[in-house]
């Protein structure tokens, strides 16, 4: 992801790893707690066991230090959708499933990134919590930037998959390819949305799911997706 302004201070970087990921772990605790405009900067520099003006060291202030912890969220995201994906080669070599569908289906590897997304709320929830608090709270600085970034990202990973869906005739082709994406996209999200917080999902109840319960949530909306999307033969050629 491309800075979106000037990021952590060379100070900050020359930190001993274990002393960043402290002053990190602080400010992530307080943004998922509080929101950007709410987060103090004197509970941070406590909990992270450091001065006040030490964090004016590092960065610049309360935004630039906010902007610098979404972006190590969108970070996080490639990198467990990339681990997702190298369990699932390996899962398939050795003859084993992912729960979801076969291993070289189109559907079944649009499940499979949903798992990614289950894997990422489940290790990383204060992350997500910072991204639920962008996606709905106005206050948040340069809030369309951040939102366009983790857009972007589902463009350039759904995009390649898509139109070669669309090529192989595995989905339909008289569908414009950005329709796709944003179905997805959409999809994928608000399920994640109602998975990490309960209550922007009152219906299906995926807090409360079993992962056996969560696998048939998934190929349920699969199969809705499947019956939509997938080229029955009527669809026009591109």
């Amino acid at each position: 992801m491309e800075n979106l302004q000037p990021s952590a201070r060379t100070t900050f970087s020359n930190l001993p790893p274990e002393k960043q990921e402290k002053i990190v772990d602080a400010a992530v605790r307080e943004f998922a707690r509080h929101g950007y405009k709410k987060a103090s900067i004197n509970t941070i520099v406590r909990d992270a066991g450091i001065a006040k003006g030490s964090l004016y060291q590092y960065f610049h202030n309360k935004e630039e230090l906010f902007v610098f912890i979404f972006e190590r969220f969108t970070l996080l995201v490639k990198k467990t959708v990339a681990e997702q994906g190298r369990s699932n080669a390996v899962r398939a070599r050795e003859g084993e499933s992912s729960g979801v569908g076969q291993e070289d289906d189109f559907f079944s590897q649009v499940g499979r990134v949903l798992l990614a997304g289950i894997e990422f709320i489940d290790r990383h929830p204060e992350y997500f919590q910072i991204y639920l608090r962008v996606l709905f709270e106005q206050d948040v600085p340069m809030r369309e930037k951040l939102l366009a970034q983790v857009r972007l990202f589902s463009r350039e990973y759904f995009g390649p998959l898509c139109e070669a869906g669309q090529k192989s005739g595995a989905i339909r082709r008289d569908v414009p390819l950005a329709v796709v994406i944003f179905i997805l996209d959409a999809t994928l999200d608000r399920f994640l949305q109602g998975y990490a917080q309960g209550a922007l999902d009152r219906d299906l109840d995926l807090v409360q799911r079993n992962r056996a319960e969560l696998l048939a949530r998934i190929r349920m909306i699969l199969q809705v997706l499947r019956e939509g999307l997938a080229d029955g033969g009527t669809g026009q050629k591109a």
